[in-house]
């Protein structure tokens, strides 16, 4: 861990890091569809259509917050809701060909943005920050009881 000195320079330069880097994400990438909405198209894309429980367990939010992303992209002519042919009580979400059409768009801006961001870097300092970025999300998903021991 480091010195207490280290841990707050690390803390204002986190703070800084990741303000700015909001900021650019917001005003590049907000203009398509937000984050979430994004994730949402992503998983429909790669997976076909899904019922919004399973789109739900797959991004840790709750199946509301789903529906309520999901209404908007609808609105947006994104995805659509079909009903399933064998048992019409479960509902699929589907992404269209304008959402994929939305989601290559987001996916080339949100490229240029990482990009810009990390313009600079060496391959060596790249793949440092991919370690790094992988023992904090591991760090950040390790359950809290796991933390304690």
């Amino acid at each position: 861990m480091p010195n207490k000195q280290g841990l707050t320079e690390l803390e204002e330069l986190y703070i800084q890091v990741q303000r700015k880097v909001s900021t650019q994400w917001h005003k590049r990438l907000d203009s398509l569809v937000s984050g979430s909405q994004a994730l949402i198209l992503r998983i429909l894309d790669r997976n076909g259509p899904l019922k919004v429980s399973t789109i739900a367990e797959r991004l840790d939010i709750t199946p509301g917050a789903v529906t309520s992303l999901s209404d908007k992209l609808i609105a947006c002519g994104y995805a659509n809701r079909n009903r399933d042919t064998a048992d019409r009580r479960v509902v699929h979400l589907e992404i269209t060909d304008q959402g994929r059409e939305i989601l290559a768009k987001y996916r080339e801006v949100l490229k240029s943005t990482v990009e810009s961001i990390f313009v600079g870097l060496s391959d060596d300092d790249i793949a440092h920050l991919t370690r790094i970025y992988q023992q904090v999300l591991a760090n950040i998903e390790q359950p809290r009881e796991e933390k304690m021991k």
